[in-house]
């Protein structure tokens, strides 16, 4: 057994932003900066299947979750339930790294109770290569239903996804496009929902700053009907500027524009934000980020403006037998505004104590 290393970063990022989150490009890689800052530790077996030939790592690693009983004592471990996650990874390279395979099965429910229709399994199998200045790769990936990501959602309904993606670096500036597709069937009303996606990264680094153009089209909708989809354009620019070793400052704008097929009605959500982290010293850390939303549409009901701040302190406490530990409070706020609702929102403030190895999970502050 050893201390396994941080998660890979080699997958393609992801082809479409999330509509919930209205900064999606630097929201997150605040957050992969927040876990780069603290992994947890996991344990891992890697064995060599003959020289370059195929390599074999397994990963097993269990999870507290604290009962969302409001009456309930937050420390009584009846409250507990832990689930455990399995990952086993098959690689496997030839021509000199030109072509490296990649086959993964995954169990998963981390602290969430798997229901005995549920399958909770994940697979992969992919190839991914690089020639010269080029890169390249494509992957299957099949998710069933009740599965727990590492990241934290879990997967409602079974799902499977294919993904053609290729990059080019040309020395200023790097180059990247992909394709995809993915499925998912919906297990309560048994519809089948079809996704396709097609999305444009442009990339330009420099030390003190770097710049990221995005461009991506989806067509979703139930089955192949037209008049069941929705079409959806989304561009974003994002600049991170770094003044300094220990701060990096990121603004950025965003522009989503929906068709809805059956209706023909046309919605603008327009959003900007800023993002910060500064870590003055090695064992101190602070992220805040900050944006801002509005739906332009001619559907009255999607005429909503969203507000989303959030404040994060990550402490490196020092080490014990469990690893790397380190405490984290989180203070974030939400407001989110229907301009042609009868039920008014109301704002939503939250936050959050965190530790390490799972020994304090708390709830500080919370209004609704």
């Amino acid at each position: 057994m050893a201390l396994a290393q941080s998660d890979r970063l080699d997958s393609p990022p992801p082809d479409v932003p999330s509509p919930v989150t209205l900064f999606p490009l630097s929201h997150a890689q605040i957050d992969g900066i927040q876990k780069d800052f603290g992994q947890p530790t996991k344990r891992s077996f890697s064995m060599d299947l003959g020289p370059k030939f195929i390599e074999l790592q397994a990963l097993y690693l269990e999870k507290r979750q604290d009962s969302a009983a409001p009456t309930a004592a937050l420390t009584d471990p009846s409250n507990a339930k832990w689930g455990s996650y399995f990952d086993l990874l098959a690689i496997t390279s030839g021509f000199g790294g030109k072509l490296i395979g990649e086959g993964e099965l995954a169990y998963s429910t981390l602290g969430y109770a798997a229901l005995p229709d549920q399958q909770p399994i994940m697979s992969r199998l992919g190839l991914r290569g690089s020639w010269g200045k080029t890169n390249y790769g494509l992957q299957y990936r099949s998710f069933g239903n009740g599965f727990v990501c590492m990241c934290g959602p879990k997967v409602d309904h079974a799902r499977d996804e294919r993904q053609l993606w290729g990059e080019y670096d040309f020395g200023l500036f790097r180059l990247r496009g992909s394709l995809g597709e993915s499925w998912e069937n919906n297990s309560e009303t048994n519809n089948l929902s079809l996704t396709r996606t097609a999305s444009t990264y442009f990339n330009l680094s420099k030390p003190s700053w770097s710049a990221l153009l995005s461009s991506s089209y989806a067509l979703s909708g139930q089955g192949q009907e037209p008049s069941q989809q929705s079409l959806t354009f989304t561009n974003a620019l994002s600049i991170a500027y770094r003044p300094t070793g220990f701060l990096t400052m990121e603004p950025g704008l965003s522009l989503r524009q929906e068709w809805d097929q059956s209706t023909g009605l046309k919605t603008d959500t327009p959003s900007a934000g800023v993002a910060l982290v500064c870590s003055p010293y090695r064992d101190l850390q602070f992220a805040g980020r900050a944006s801002y939303a509005r739906g332009l549409s001619e559907d009255p009901l999607k005429e909503i403006s969203s507000v989303n701040t959030a404040a994060t302190l990550n402490w490196k406490i020092g080490k014990s037998f469990l690893g790397e530990q380190f405490l984290t409070f989180q203070v974030e706020y939400k407001n989110e505004l229907q301009t042609n609702s009868i039920n008014k929102s109301q704002p939503n403030l939250t936050g959050l104590i965190h530790m390490e190895d799972g020994r304090l999970l708390k709830n500080v502050g919370s209004k609704d």
